[in-house]
């Protein structure tokens, strides 16, 4: 009769998926030096690398978009200006970039890449429905402090220029009504002041000269709120600095990090490698 086949042992799936982290903790401890040989190696080389980083110019314009208003100065109007992403449709265009790469006497590639915008928190309170223009910067870094400088302000300008026509358009028809009321004026002073005008016709003329003058008063001040409020302007002109293209500490942390892993892996393998690195002892006739 034939003994019954001793039971199979149960292979237990956790045993084997068990890693010996105390045998790589051992080897680590054991090999510490390569760990911060590999930390302070891979932070010099870093540090290295840092001082070689190519140096940018940045240059940044403050741009006020303005407030565009109706005729009559009641109510707020909504325009291109009004929309902060405006100013990055006007500065990335290529027209406008070539424009301006004419007036710095360069070439749109050499500041196109470094174009860049911020809009500038207004800091109005939540809710109070007031209708606050925002203030927008436009930055430029190239290679060369002069170009990052030109092409920022040059590009404000451009900004100034394309989002405030209908506020350039008012201000030009206030200003031709002011003149008109200039002229309307001063012949109606000249007329009373003829000693033979009747007093009917001077009573006239006086009360056209009041309204005239009303009308010149309100014209003004429609045309002092255009100015100021309604039509954009850059408040601050770029003027370049000098940064680094690259972190250096960031740098220097990154190669330090890369420094300790592969530290960590070296002493990992310093065991195995060297075991078949160094030759055997080998009895021969």
């Amino acid at each position: 009769m034939t003994a019954p086949a001793p039971p199979q042992r149960g292979i237990d799936p956790e045993a084997e998926q068990e890693v010996d982290f105390a045998r790589y903790v051992r080897l680590l401890g054991a090999r510490w030096w390569l760990l911060a040989a590999g930390l302070v190696a891979g932070a010099v080389i870093g540090y290295l690398v840092s001082l070689g980083g190519s140096q940018v110019y940045s240059a940044t314009a403050t741009v006020y978009l303005g407030q565009p208003l109706t005729p009559t100065g009641g109510n707020s109007v909504p325009t291109p200006q009004t929309n902060p992403s405006s100013v990055g449709q006007v500065i990335n265009n290529q027209a406008v970039d070539n424009t301006v790469a004419n007036l710095c006497h360069t070439k749109a590639a050499e500041f196109q890449k470094g174009i860049s915008t911020q809009t500038v928190a207004t800091g109005a309170p939540k809710g109070s429905g007031a209708a606050i223009s925002p203030l927008v910067r436009v930055s430029v870094q190239a290679k060369k402090g002069k170009v990052a400088a030109c092409a920022a302000n040059r590009l404000a300008d451009a900004v100034v220029t394309k989002l405030g026509s209908y506020p350039a358009s008012k201000i030009k028809n206030l200003q031709a009504h002011i003149a008109f009321d200039n002229q309307d004026i001063k012949q109606i002073q000249a007329a009373i002041a003829n000693p033979n005008i009747s007093d009917t016709n001077k009573l006239i003329l006086q009360t056209t000269l009041r309204s005239d003058q009303l009308d010149k008063t309100t014209n003004s001040q429609l045309l002092l709120l255009a100015t100021n409020v309604e039509m954009p302007k850059v408040l601050a002109n770029a003027a370049s600095h000098k940064i680094t293209a690259r972190s250096r500490r960031n740098t220097v942390v990154i190669a330090a990090l890369i420094g300790l892993i592969l530290g960590a892996i070296a002493a990992l393998l310093w065991e195995p490698v060297s075991a078949r690195v160094t030759p055997r002892n080998v009895n021969g006739d």
